[in-house]
């Protein structure tokens, strides 16, 4: 379980994944994804990434099915950043997870998560990371 203490929204996050992992039936997907997402501040796109994979790892890990929807959040950040090739967003989240020093300190299910299912899903972020370049290049039209 994280055990993050500051900044105030990974604190309440830290206690939302335990209540989230405690009594799972009492929290909906679309309650689970708004609290995933309030947990995200603003800051610089790569420290974002760093901080979203930390923040979105254990929320994989409470809910897999949830993981594709997830793993938008920094895959947007990165694609905000100027990242062009999906080929690259599975090495970038494994080195979220084995830093020596991390922006956000990532739970030790989230680094299981991202050490052992993330490189497998080469396929589903693919697909998300080009999704999500379209729909930041048809913005950009607009």
């Amino acid at each position: 379980m994280p055990t993050w203490t500051s900044p105030p929204q990974l604190a309440a996050l830290a206690a939302f994944y335990a209540r989230a992992q405690a009594h799972p039936e009492t929290i909906t997907d679309a309650v689970f994804l708004d609290n995933v997402k309030n947990a995200h501040w603003p800051t610089n796109c790569w420290s974002y990434v760093e901080a979203s994979f930390a923040i979105i790892a254990h929320a994989c890990v409470l809910r897999p099915h949830l993981s594709a929807g997830l793993i938008a959040f920094p895959i947007d950040a990165m694609i905000a950043g100027g990242l062009e090739d999906a080929g690259q967003v599975i090495a970038i989240g494994l080195d979220c997870a084995t830093r020596d020093a991390p922006y956000v300190e990532v739970s030790e299910e989230g680094r299981r998560w991202l050490t052992q299912v993330w490189p497998g899903l080469g396929e589903v972020v693919g697909t998300v990371f080009r999704a999500r370049l379209q729909a930041a290049l048809a913005d950009e039209e607009e």
